[in-house]
């Protein structure tokens, strides 16, 4: 009974801890600053109108956090598979999914340049302007 009331104990102690085991009073904790603001917008072509938002650049930002970002303001809904942020991919964006067979993919740029690498770290910095558009990859 001692061991599972000390057991009991130290369980309660570790949710008042991150993982590094610093508390998570305010003292200890850093909030994230907005270093500036990003563009991003999603194309769906087809005559459908494109949406625009304006969001928050920390410094740790990257194509698929800015798409987050934009998604909660602008209330629209995405779908991505992979758990690490180099698998990111990114499979519907507004209810349109890629199409595999017919080529056609949700493809993301960066001030113009095509992206070379997995929204997830792909980092953006303050000014930049994401497109995420729906067509087929042809890299330049």
């Amino acid at each position: 009974m001692a061991k599972l009331l000390v057991f009991a104990a130290l369980l309660a102690l570790s949710g008042c801890a991150d993982s590094a085991g610093v508390g998570t009073s305010q003292q200890n904790s850093t909030p994230d600053l907005a270093i500036g603001t990003v563009q991003v917008e999603i194309m769906f072509g087809s005559g459908r109108e494109s949406i625009q938002s304006e969001v928050d650049c920390m410094n740790d930002s990257t194509v698929f956090s800015v798409l987050q970002a934009a998604s909660d303001r602008a209330e629209f809904v995405f779908e991505s598979t992979g758990v690490l942020k180099g698998d990111k991919f990114i499979t519907s964006i507004g209810g349109v999914k890629n199409l595999a067979g017919d080529g056609k993919n949700w493809i993301y740029r960066v001030n113009g340049e095509l992206g070379d690498k997995g929204a997830g770290v792909f980092a953006v910095k303050p000014q930049d302007r994401v497109v995420w558009s729906f067509g087929k990859y042809e890299p330049e």
